[in-house]
């Protein structure tokens, strides 16, 4: 099935398309629409549809400035632009921009469904010919693509000078230059292939995928750093538009790739940074993230902010003190608690200090680098560990290596609880907020993706990011939801009519209320009311 969406400022227009218009008997989905091009973009971000239906001409932001937009972010998406006679020019324009077709209206039902069809022609005859050639491709441009990605693998080490840097990008055609650079960090999980075989292939297909999203963005710059590991650095003149266009770039890839492959992505994005320098500093944090996916989430985007406001500082994020017992802290697995003593142990009794000094200063290492762990995770080690503000007397209880085992096992088993919790309620503050401001605002018909975002200080693309990965719905659903619910709520509970319900719920268009109502419930709102079943 194929997902429409509808952009066009008059409301009769919008009505025959969805109304008229027997979706179920296709292979396509009405999925959305909106007035203008402005108010349509958070929502297409939100839907991510298949095929976008557009007039050219509409206020605040028109069919065309709609069609670049989408283009450059949603390549995939095929356009249809709806247009007059007089705006035929513009039609012209569209085309060359890369829309897929274009329908002179006024248009009928049967037109839109004829076009749809092609357009539906067009995307299997595309994904059959990318199948069959990318083989071939990657065979011919694989000797160029393993001097250029060694080149940048060379870049993101730091080990070559910015004037190196600049020349070797002029001989592969790489546009460096830029103020603020960004690097993202791209690895592939497969899933459920069975073979290796079948394992090389889904890796194949899933980097055509993220090519075929990627390579309409001359801000971006790709490269493997192994097979099944991409790395994106991402150019922009302005701090906050490159970590928008980062995380907007990461969704996309993320959607793109997993409904079409059995792959799964884990995306670490380093901070925005100044000069070709900064790359090498974005990549490391990147990097230094696949380090704590255990603690925040495998298959996930996460950003080197995320993790860093958690942990006290960049500087102190970038320069922390390794060890044993504060690594296996981070990155250990519950299973593998009693492992870890006993080799800590062995290592106690391979260099012979099994005192009863050097046990307590053993231990009492043990518990600086808790203490310091919980901490870091925003939680209070006198809480976790009562014990711990008599450290003094508790320790005088160890009084063997055994009993040394014993007790570090158990305090290790609590912290690593208390850590997969907490990894667990990381967002829930944001999402509980979120969710008490659309409770609030139902009936507000302008709340969107970008206003709660606002609302809970996260950028719009970030907030996205986070609410579906926290919730397993994408923001309109959840919105479309707790209207509908306050819908039903309002037709047992009083007697106002559907349209001023409609408006109560936030939807100036009442027959589209009605049309999402039916959808979501499977009965009309009169229907519902008088407790009729289909």
């Amino acid at each position: 099935m194929y997902k429409v969406f509808l952009v066009d400022d008059e409301i009769v227009v919008r009505n025959g398309i969805r109304d008229c218009i027997n979706w179920e008997e296709t292979n396509f989905v009405f999925s959305g629409e909106a007035p203008d091009g402005e108010f349509a973009l958070s929502l297409i971000q939100e839907i991510k549809p298949d095929i976008l239906i557009t007039d050219i001409k509409m206020p605040f932001m028109d069919g065309l400035q709609l069609s670049q937009i989408v283009r450059k972010n949603m390549p995939w998406v095929r356009i249809i632009i709806l247009t007059g006679h007089e705006e035929f020019t513009f039609a012209r324009e569209a085309l060359r921009m890369g829309v897929t077709e274009y329908l002179l209206k006024p248009v009928t039902s049967g037109d839109i469904l004829e076009t749809l069809k092609k357009v539906e022609i067009q995307i299997e005859n595309e994904k059959s010919e990318r199948e069959n050639t990318e083989k071939i491709k990657k065979q011919l441009i694989q000797n160029t693509s393993l001097f250029r990605d060694k080149f940048l693998n060379q870049l993101l080490l730091g080990s070559i000078s910015p004037v190196e840097v600049i020349d070797n990008c002029a001989d592969f055609n790489i546009n460096i230059i830029s103020k603020f650079y960004i690097v993202e960090i791209i690895e592939l999980k497969i899933t459920n292939t069975g073979s290796s075989e079948g394992e090389y292939s889904e890796m194949l297909k899933s980097e055509a995928l993220i090519d075929e999203v990627v390579e309409i963005n001359n801000e971006v710059i790709k490269f493997n750093r192994v097979f099944g590991e991409t790395i994106l650095i991402i150019k922009g003149n302005n701090v906050q538009n490159v970590e928008e266009t980062a995380y907007a770039l990461a969704q996309s890839l993320k959607y793109e790739v997993e409904r079409k492959s059995s792959s799964v992505l884990e995306i670490s994005i380093g901070s925005v940074r100044e000069r070709i320098q900064g790359i090498t500093q974005s990549y490391r944090e990147a990097d230094l993230i696949k380090n704590y996916r255990h603690i925040y989430g495998k298959h996930k985007i996460i950003g080197f902010n995320d993790i860093s406001s958690a942990i006290g500082g960049k500087k102190e994020f970038v320069n922390i003190f390794r060890n044993d017992v504060y690594d296996f802290l981070k990155c250990g697995l519950k299973s593998d608690v009693g492992y870890f003593v006993n080799q800590y142990m062995d290592n106690l009794n391979r260099v012979e200090m099994k005192s009863l000094i050097y046990l307590y200063y053993s231990f009492m290492d043990i518990v600086l680098n808790i203490s310091r762990f919980i901490s870091e995770m925003g939680g209070k080690v006198e809480q976790l560990i009562p014990w711990v503000v008599d450290l003094e007397n508790f320790v005088t209880g160890i009084d063997s290596i055994e009993k040394f085992g014993e007790v570090s096992e158990a305090v290790l088993n609590k912290v690593l609880e208390f850590r997969d919790t907490r990894v667990e309620k990381k967002y829930e503050g944001i999402i509980l907020k979120a969710k008490e401001y659309i409770q609030k605002n139902v009936s507000n018909s302008d709340i969107s993706l970008n206003s709660v975002a606002s609302f809970v200080n996260v950028s719009p693309s970030h907030f996205s990011t986070i609410f579906s990965q926290e919730t397993g719905e994408n923001f309109i659903e959840y919105l479309t939801k707790v209207r509908v619910k306050k819908a039903k709520e309002l037709l047992k509970t009083t007697q106002l009519k559907s349209t001023e319900i409609a408006y109560t719920v936030g939807y100036n268009d009442p027959h589209y209320f009605c049309y999402i109502f039916k959808k979501a419930v499977g009965i009309t709102p009169k229907e519902y009311r008088k407790g009729e079943k289909q």
